[in-house]
């Protein structure tokens, strides 16, 4: 992974309402965060004190100021120090160093480094969807996340029965990409055969799953051109081995609360989920023993192009071809 590269990207880190009163934590890229609000201004630093190197986020606001709770240094919303017990006027400086952070429909984004604008992948939902979102967290690599989301071929055995039964299954395939990301149509000339299929599948035709860095990903499946189902997931890097996601459903609403749609539709996501945490764990424990391999086969869609994004190896080949799972 290229981190100096990634480091100016934006990436979502927790809800709004989380900070509140007190300072709370995060990690991203391996870097401690502390985000904390003064009255109503968000503002994020590196989650250490300059004096000692305490985590700030074991102090507290006191009078519009982030105090330390070691010694109780005490600094401005700019990070600069601005009092310290035992001395009227400080005449030492110090300061925090200070992230660009803003909140998006109830999110808090965080850019470490750079001045890249601004923009919120998930965008405004279609009229007539309803949107159900959470953050979720596993022990894994971050690119074969992401690969692992995008890329089926592991659907009729980590999902076997309920994304996928055995037979014959036929797509064709075909991809377009750029420098910010790519593209992989599914024309599906066979129905997927699994349980979630069974129930909710009313005759999707068309899977489109789309990635953009540095982490944003979809997928999006359409009958006859029209969306009956997206699921996005923004991938984000806390740490070597600890890979965090912002997970929104999209269903229509079709005379349904969305309430009832979500309830009834989530004990199948979260099965699928915990079947690919599963495996992901697995693979993470045995790249830390026996190192990582990649040898990537016409039948890998996606993972060289994310090796090309996020780790800057050769270009990524686009695919055409027919697929039987």
């Amino acid at each position: 992974m290229n981190t100096i590269k990634m480091k100016t990207y934006w990436y979502p880190v927790c809800r709004s309402r989380e900070v509140r009163r007190r300072p709370i934590p995060k990690t991203l890229l391996g870097i401690g965060l502390v985000l904390v609000r003064y009255d109503n201004t968000l503002v994020c630093f590196e989650n250490r004190c300059p004096h000692r190197g305490v985590p700030l986020s074991g102090g507290k606001v006191h009078e519009c100021r982030l105090r330390c709770n070691y010694h109780g240094w005490s600094f401005d919303s700019e990070g600069e120090l601005v009092s310290l017990p035992g001395v009227p006027d400080p005449q030492e400086s110090a300061r925090l160093n200070k992230k660009t952070c803003r909140e998006s429909n109830g999110i808090v984004w965080v850019r470490l480094e750079g001045d890249r604008k601004f923009e919120d992948p998930f965008g405004v939902p279609e009229r007539g969807f309803g949107e159900k979102g959470m953050f979720k967290y596993m022990r894994s690599d971050y690119i074969h996340s992401i690969e692992n989301f995008l890329d089926p071929t592991h659907t009729p055995f980590i999902h076997e029965g309920l994304v996928r039964s055995s037979g014959r299954q036929m797509m064709r395939v075909w991809q377009s990409s750029s420098e910010r990301g790519f593209e992989t149509h599914y024309h599906l000339e066979d129905r997927q055969n699994g349980l979630v299929n069974t129930l909710f599948d009313s005759g999707i035709d068309t899977n489109i799953a789309t990635f953009r860095m540095p982490g944003f990903a979809k997928l999006e499946y359409l009958k006859r051109e029209k969306l009956q189902l997206r699921v996005s997931i923004f991938f984000v890097p806390i740490e070597i081995g600890t890979v965090g996601m912002l997970v929104r459903v999209y269903v229509p609403k079709r005379g349904f609360p969305t309430a009832m749609i979500f309830l009834i539709l989530r004990p199948f996501l979260e099965i699928a989920f915990f079947q690919d945490r599963k495996i992901l764990e697995t693979h993470w424990k045995f790249r830390q023993r026996y190192g990582d391999l990649n040898k990537i086969m016409e039948a890998d869609l996606v993972i060289d192009h994310l090796l090309h994004l996020i780790a800057e190896k050769e270009n990524g080949k686009n695919k055409e071809m027919t697929m039987i799972l």
